[in-house]
């Protein structure tokens, strides 16, 4: 489901149009590819929706085509669903279909795994279906030669390694930010994880930026209201850049320059988007320098009175149901985690702390 309060909450700042990022994408959209498009777009570009190319890969044809039906598809400035089954080559394959249709895989499910952690609601094997993958390298060449692949977000629920083994020559010459679900165990059987994934997109000089959350399991044989444990990580969405500023031998010319800032910004990274425009030659002017800073400054704001007042209403809640102090705390802290790290600051020791 689209958060349309986001929707061009960047393309229609006046703080962005007075950019040269703007204008550049306004002759040449973003361009970005989501593998595993069913239920719609990811919100990742939801905020340059007016400013942004987009192509869906989704194996189930009458996904694809509700998709192309929707009324959404009219947010972006070009859409396209298409109904191939992404792999490392063309060759047949089964889908494995699982209770929750967001599931299904051409890998089969990890019955230990699934078991263990009583997943059996959303991960049940139900039934498979017959099809055919290509490569995302041959789809693009055949279905949109002239599609530019500046940022990528994979999703197949366990072959995103394989994918990405058939997108190489996508991924060297165009593609300069790719948001990947990982594993960190087999939920699908035969998986590659994410150290491997890691790896391979390391070697094609993509730098690892970070998770977008990680999710996390346990037996659940304790109670979070009064008990406190740490859990297995399962999976996340990882974010990789081609990063000029991390690899000597990573050349990257305007267009991909301004699409690696554009997807910065769009995934929160503001402090690396302020850099990469001060380094890269975006901020070319005394004039552009204070557009570009104005922008980042009014995105990246965080109003301390906000920040007070969700602590006052965070405390009310707990004053409503004191049994609920836990869960409601740790929920507090689970939508903030994936921000700055506060320790330079505050000065503290890198060495654990316990807090009384």
């Amino acid at each position: 489901m689209l958060n349309m309060q986001e929707l061009n909450s960047l393309s229609q700042s006046p703080f962005f149009k007075n950019t040269e990022t703007f204008k550049c994408l306004q002759r040449s959209p973003l361009g970005f590819i989501d593998v595993g498009a069913r239920g719609g777009v990811h919100d990742y570009v939801l905020p340059i929706a007016s400013l942004t190319n987009v192509v869906g890969f989704e194996p189930d044809e009458a996904e694809c085509k509700r998709l192309l039906q929707s009324p959404n598809a009219k947010l972006w400035a070009e859409f396209n669903a298409i109904p191939f089954a992404l792999s490392d080559k063309p060759e047949d394959k089964t889908l494995h279909l699982l209770s929750a249709s967001t599931n299904h895989s051409l890998l089969p499910p990890n019955p230990l795994l699934i078991e263990r952690y009583h997943m059996q609601k959303n991960w049940s094997l139900i039934g498979e279906q017959k099809l055919a993958t290509v490569t995302l390298d041959a789809a693009l060449l055949v279905a949109l030669p002239h599609f530019y692949a500046d940022f990528i977000k994979l999703d197949t629920q366990g072959t995103e390694y394989e994918i990405l083994l058939g997108a190489v020559e996508t991924i060297t010459k165009q593609t300069t930010a790719i948001v990947c679900e990982v594993s960190f165990c087999e939920l699908y059987q035969g998986q590659k994880l994410f150290s491997e994934i890691e790896l391979f997109l390391r070697e094609n000089k993509f730098s690892f930026y970070g998770f977008m959350p990680i999710h996390t399991r346990s037996k659940k044989l304790l109670d979070k209201k009064s008990q406190i444990s740490k859990e297995r990580a399962l999976y996340a969405d990882a974010v990789f850049f081609k990063d000029p500023l991390s690899m000597i031998d990573v050349n990257l010319d305007k267009r991909q320059v301004t699409a690696l800032f554009t997807v910065a910004l769009l995934l929160g990274y503001y402090d690396f988007a302020l850099e990469l425009a001060m380094e890269m030659g975006l901020a070319h002017d005394e004039t552009e320098k204070q557009h570009i800073a104005s922008l980042i400054n009014h995105f990246s704001a965080a109003d301390p009175v906000k920040t007070r007042r969700s602590v006052q209403s965070l405390l009310t809640d707990i004053e409503k149901d004191s049994s609920m102090t836990n869960v409601l705390v740790g929920s507090f802290v689970d939508k903030r985690r994936a921000y700055c790290d506060y320790d330079d600051i505050l000065n503290v020791s890198p060495l654990p702390v316990s807090y009384e």
